[in-house]
């Protein structure tokens, strides 16, 4: 592309930028897809670059590493769209029999206990006339919600309602689970890293001062926004170091990345060796990442705490928050071999999973080395972020961090926006800032932070506004195969 050419591009996305500045004023990259029809009438040419859908053209279609997944992974989706026609097609004449029950919610539940078990070798089952482990819900974030109601209850039953209950969230972190938080009226501490790859560390949980009382932690074995595995050492050594000071505390461990990995046995088989991890965890799963279906909806919460399930029984039987009949055909779709025993298929499901996930990290890699090349100049010499910051190449999830340069910083405040838009308009790529996954407005506004005015805290968020987030999501089959 000639000079001009370029030149030519960052007009018109400095020119689009400015025109829905005022807006979108916190969230102008981001928020832009809300306005796809008034962008395309403008003319725009990188209008998947704009609104950080920036993925798809960094691999081809079929991918030259795996040229058989896009058809096994259409075969294994389109499967599970058929299974709920059949359901619908038999139940249409008297839908209105048709209740939580009609497609075997016990079916459902076993085949997560099935894969957890074959997979990962936790055990977690439900029998008859005992409390449930495992809870299936329409969408991760449901059972997220339903984990931090668990904590909610098993507070009250503890001290009483005159206090809410406070969960330890290390940040950088996933908002979805701030969001929450704040909406139930919970209180948050957050713990800056100590590390420079920003990963947890016992050092941080043993900085929360005296006289914090926590009631829950949630960790990310592999962490979103950053992207980084959580060595299975460390994140065990974090945990003890919070049910060593609080061991009422519940733990949070949201997993769903972790069967994406190659190593994923090995992430969590630590919470097998000791009582108390079974006492405590409570692990959120669900099957958008390693299966590519994040639009169904299929989640589940998987714990052995009792003090924490029950809590998660009320919020399923009284709130009605149990997945839709379709949402059930479409899990024992997709899960059938964990129930069924089939030794072969299971394998091939697991295997699956971990092809997504290779897919994904060959995505990355491809964009980053792109990047990287085409505009080294605004991107820091020092990638904290990065494991791999030269081949750009490591087992992970589906996200990078890059720091971005003193010189875009400097574009930026020349006009007057954030380093991420700055690097946008400079690129033409998209992406959010990191700063954004380390607070939450609302638990801000409603004074739930309980280290709100600490220092350490503060610099760690300015730090972290010069860091882009981007994200390489799953391009999913393509329709009617």
């Amino acid at each position: 592309m000639s000079r001009s050419q370029q030149d030519g591009e960052r007009e018109l996305r400095q020119e689009v930028f400015e025109s829905y500045r005022e807006l979108f004023a916190s969230a102008p990259i981001r928020l832009m897809s809300r306005a796809v029809s008034a962008m395309r009438a403008r003319g725009y040419p990188d209008l998947a670059s704009a609104i950080g859908d920036i993925d798809w053209r960094t691999v081809p279609a079929d991918d030259p590493e795996d040229p058989g997944l896009r058809s096994d992974w259409g075969d294994v989706v389109t499967a599970a769209v058929e299974h709920i026609g059949g359901w619908m097609g038999q139940l249409g004449v008297h839908s209105m029999g048709y209740n939580l029950d009609s497609v075997g919610s016990e079916a459902v539940t076993a085949a997560w206990t099935g894969l957890w078990h074959r997979q990962l070798g936790i055990e977690l089952v439900n029998e008859r006339r005992k409390l449930p482990q495992v809870f299936v819900f329409h969408g991760g974030n449901q059972a997220l919600q339903a984990a931090f109601l668990g904590v909610c209850e098993a507070h009250r039953d503890r001290v009483g309602t005159a206090t809410p209950p406070t969960v330890l969230v290390p940040v950088p972190t996933f908002s979805c689970p701030t969001d929450q938080i704040a909406l139930q009226g919970m209180r948050v501490y957050f713990a800056p890293p100590g590390d420079p790859g920003m990963d947890p560390s016992p050092e941080d949980v043993r900085a929360v001062p005296d006289g914090v009382d926590v009631d829950a932690v949630y960790l990310m074995p592999i962490n979103n926004p950053t992207g980084r595995t959580l060595p299975p050492e460390r994140l065990r050594a974090v945990v003890d170091a919070v049910l060593d000071r609080w061991p009422h505390a519940g733990v949070i461990l949201d997993s769903v990345y972790v069967r994406l990995h190659p190593d994923h046995r090995r992430l969590l088989a630590w919470s097998n060796d000791d009582p108390r991890y079974r006492d405590a965890i409570l692990f959120v799963d669900s099957l958008s990442k390693s299966h590519g279906v994040t639009g169904l909806r299929a989640g589940v919460l998987l714990t052995a705490a009792t003090r924490f399930a029950r809590g998660a029984v009320r919020y399923s039987q009284n709130v009605v928050a149990g997945p839709s009949n379709v949402m059930q055909a479409a899990m024992l779709s997709l899960l059938a071999p964990f129930v069924t025993g089939d030794d072969e298929l299971m394998d091939s499901r697991i295997r699956l999973g971990l092809r997504i996930g290779r897919h994904l990290q060959r995505r990355r890699r491809l964009f980053l080395e792109r990047a990287f090349a085409d505009y080294r100049d605004l991107l820091d010499p020092e990638q904290p972020l990065l494991p791999d910051p030269v081949g750009f190449d490591w087992p992970g999830s589906m996200y990078a961090d890059l720091r971005l340069s003193d010189r875009c910083l400097e574009i930026a405040r020349a006009n007057q926006v954030s380093a991420t838009v700055a690097f946008y308009l400079e690129t033409g790529i998209g992406g959010v800032p990191l700063e954004g996954f380390c607070s939450n407005l609302n638990l801000v506004r409603h004074g739930l932070v309980v280290n709100v005015d600490d220092l350490g805290l503060q610099a760690f968020q300015r730090e972290a506004s010069r860091y882009v987030r981007l994200s390489f999501g799953m391009t999913p089959p393509p329709r009617g195969m």
